[in-house]
């Protein structure tokens, strides 16, 4: 596993964290779905979950909740770019993916709270309760502009 602008292999501990969610049919399912640019859902939520678990684990907060709700955030099983949501997307996405995460995995209240809250500030009315949560919708807005960049930039040197 590969996650963008880290060159050195992933931490242990961090793999600890998440093996047991890696291996599963639901996980799996967002390898099969485009994301940002090429990047596929899975690819996204394992960077977000990465740069979530060394975040939190050098601030001394829930790195392990930090790491299995970052891989779980997007969670919502289905290519927005052909879905059409009434409320949109955007706004829809992550109450869909803590329901999947909910269905499938035993997860704590605060890797809800990241899952659900992680689109904080354009849902404004979702505020997230912990410092973990917070970190999430940095790195989630984080990654995915690096993704956007990154496939872009692709595009403009095969030119």
């Amino acid at each position: 596993m590969k996650v963008i602008g880290i060159k050195k292999p992933l931490e242990k501990e961090f793999l600890n964290h998440i093996e047991d969610l890696v291996d599963t049919e639901a996980v799996k399912e967002m390898k099969k779905i485009v994301h940002h640019g090429k990047t596929t859902t899975f690819e996204h939520c394992l960077n977000v979950s990465y740069y979530n678990y060394l975040i939190c684990k050098k601030l001394g907060l829930d790195a392990r909740a930090a790491a299995r709700g970052g891989l779980l955030h997007d969670l919502f099983l289905y290519d927005w770019h052909t879905v059409t949501l009434a409320n949109g997307h955007a706004l829809q996405h992550a109450k869909r993916a803590r329901i999947n995460a909910e269905k499938y995995f035993d997860i704590s209240p605060l890797e809800r709270d990241i899952i659900e809250k992680h689109m904080f500030p354009l849902t404004f009315y979702a505020l997230p309760k912990h410092r973990e949560s917070f970190v999430t919708t940095l790195t989630d807005k984080y990654c995915g502009a690096l993704e956007v960049i990154t496939h872009r930039w692709d595009k403009l040197r095969r030119k």
